[in-house]
């Protein structure tokens, strides 16, 4: 369980920064965790050694752990999305007066639509 957790929070690195790192370690990257390669399948795939998919991978893993932490986009991100889940629950208990009810289904509608991004 552990393995597919941090395939998941790559995958979130990845979104966000993945664009900053070469494009051979984003393929390499995406061959890891969309395509759940193993490291001898993308070692075959990209023509290179075992070790070097080995090493490629963990300094990938170091580079988008430093970006998330100076920049934080992930987290904030997550912060963000949950906030509008909790404020799309107690929107959903609120009973609003006819003549409200429109702008109470439209902020639900966006934040729903907020929520679905993610």
């Amino acid at each position: 369980m552990a393995d597919m957790e941090e395939r998941v929070k790559l995958n979130y690195l990845l979104d966000f920064y993945g664009p900053l790192m070469t494009e051979h370690r984003q393929e390499l990257m995406r061959l890891y965790c969309e395509e759940d390669l193993s490291q001898q399948e993308i070692a075959d795939q990209l023509s290179i050694t075992r070790q070097g998919v080995f090493d490629s991978i963990a300094k990938a893993k170091r580079q988008l752990a430093e970006y998330e932490e100076k920049l934080g986009l992930v987290r904030r991100h997550r912060a963000r999305t949950e906030a509008a889940r909790q404020c799309l629950e107690s929107l959903r208990r609120v009973r609003a007066f006819p003549e409200d009810a429109p702008a109470l289904e439209e902020a639900r509608r966006a934040l729903e639509d907020m929520i679905a991004r993610d």
